[in-house]
């Protein structure tokens, strides 16, 4: 398995406080390719309100969502699913830096 670190010139790992949701790269994905929402929703088999919410980050990228992707877009599940594992992990860490 690949692990990819961005570096500074130094060889120092650089972090960053900037994430993505899965849903705005799908939805970049989605433009790129000229692809309808309402028909992509319907590919994927699920209501049209769920891919919007999926798309504007207010649900999560399922292991399943995530084998449906890989089928209709060619990009790996585990793609997806590191995705909305590195976001949630963003998302609280956040939380934890603010309560301290």
């Amino acid at each position: 398995m690949n692990n990819y670190k961005v570096l500074n010139v130094k060889g120092k790992e650089i972090h960053t406080d900037v994430t993505l949701h899965p849903g705005e790269i799908l939805m970049d994905e989605l433009e790129a390719r000229n692809i309808k929402k309402a028909d992509f929703a319907e590919q994927l088999g699920i209501a049209p309100s769920h891919l919007s919410d999926l798309l504007r980050g207010k649900r999560h990228v399922s292991a399943a969502t995530s084998l449906k992707l890989e089928k209709l877009l060619g990009i790996k599940a585990e793609y997806w699913m590191r995705v909305q594992v590195y976001y949630d992990l963003f998302v609280e860490r956040n939380k934890l830096r603010k309560a301290a």
